[in-house]
């Protein structure tokens, strides 16, 4: 995933002179970029040794590169969280979500 690897390059570059997520403290954990927004927010799967895909928290990544949020729960339930209104995350810009949304596969954000 083309969009990832970018993601990676550039939080290597930010975590020279910023702090990691506390999450990235432990070896053998990495990020995998799934998402982004309009407003430079990434969101990301926290990759654990010995986890599994149900057990992946979500890390997402204010578009600043300082602030992280995470959420233990599975990608459609924050999507579903978010979209209706029933789940506030404080990263997101402060319209977010707008009333109509819109979904475009990551291969055309390339």
């Amino acid at each position: 995933m083309k969009i990832s690897a970018e993601r990676e390059g550039a939080n290597d570059a930010l975590w020279e002179y910023e702090d990691k997520p506390v999450e990235m403290e432990t070896e053998g954990n990495r990020l995998v970029c799934w998402a982004t927004t309009d407003n430079g927010e990434y969101l990301y799967w926290l990759i654990q040794p010995g986890g599994t895909p149900a057990s992946r928290p979500i890390l997402i990544n204010s578009e600043s590169g300082e602030e992280w949020e995470r959420y233990d729960m599975t990608v459609t339930q924050f999507l579903t969280g978010v979209l209706n209104g029933e789940l506030h995350t404080d990263t997101f810009f402060d319209r977010f979500p707008l009333l109509s949304h819109e979904f475009r596969p990551a291969r055309q954000m390339q």
